[in-house]
């Protein structure tokens, strides 16, 4: 354990074997930090965070700090980040509300410098987010997301596994999972081909999610329809299962596309 001699750090604070930290980091009680993560200079540890094992907190993150939200009221609240997660320079991480408890955020991200992730957020394993993205609050990011910078994502949203979001996009719809994404007003442009690509779906994989989203967006069906038609279309295929999943669970409505 290598801890820098100007670091405060509270007693009650639960750090684990191997960790380094940073000059000036401040890590208050009831915080967990799992076995070689390190942890920069001028560091924010609050309350409620829970740290994996061998993440990398880059310089000025502030995590696990009070939901910026009216209805708080001061209940406690954790903020969860996973194993081998990267959370780069000036991140700003809420904890949860009474709402649901908690933020989550999955094991092997990248959120890259600036980016704020709001109160009750559920991100996924395998997450990247690029620089300044702001996600407002009860968001869900499935796994294996790419957001690019300066996206914008609305309260209560949602994104699909396998999905990416270009830059500067206005989230205010759920995304369904496999969707590339990059239009404004909020558009699915096609499908992920390259993420997909690079998650091992070979080209029958992805051209049976490719009829699945011909069903759902360009044959002219009415949704009910479109998700009946999948249903027994696509019977026990487990990618489009998926799909079939989030479409019901969808409270927003979906993006449509171009």
């Amino acid at each position: 354990m290598s801890i820098h001699a100007t670091a405060i750090i509270d007693p009650k604070a639960e750090i684990a074997s191997g960790v380094s930290i940073g000059p000036y980091t401040v890590i208050e009680s009831d915080v967990i930090v799992g076995e070689g993560t390190e942890i920069g200079p001028h560091v924010l540890l609050a309350s409620g965070a829970r740290i994996g094992s061998n993440c990398r907190i880059f310089k000025g993150a502030s995590i696990g700090t009070e939901p910026q939200d009216l209805k708080f009221g001061g209940e406690k609240t954790l903020l969860k980040i996973g194993d081998n997660t990267t959370v780069r320079e000036f991140c700003t991480l809420n904890r949860g509300t009474k709402a649901h408890g908690e933020s989550s955020i999955g094991s092997g991200c990248l959120l890259m410098a600036y980016c704020h992730v709001a109160h009750d957020c559920i991100i996924g394993n395998n997450v990247v987010i690029a620089n300044s993205l702001a996600m407002a609050g009860h968001v869900t990011i499935g796994n294996n997301v790419n957001l690019a910078g300066v996206v914008s994502i609305h309260q209560f949203c949602r994104v699909g596994d396998y999905a990416f979001v270009g830059a500067t996009c206005y989230v205010n719809m759920d995304i369904v999972p496999y969707a590339l994404v990059g239009a404004t007003p909020l558009r699915i442009t096609g499908l992920n081909k390259v993420g997909l690509e690079r998650r091992g779906f070979d080209e029958a994989r992805r051209d049976r999610i490719k009829k699945a989203y011909r069903i759902l967006f360009r044959d002219g069906n009415k949704l009910d329809d479109a998700i009946g038609l999948l249903e027994t279309t696509f019977a026990g295929d487990s990618d489009v299962d998926l799909l079939v999943d989030f479409v019901k669970k969808s409270e927003r409505g979906i993006a449509r596309m171009a």
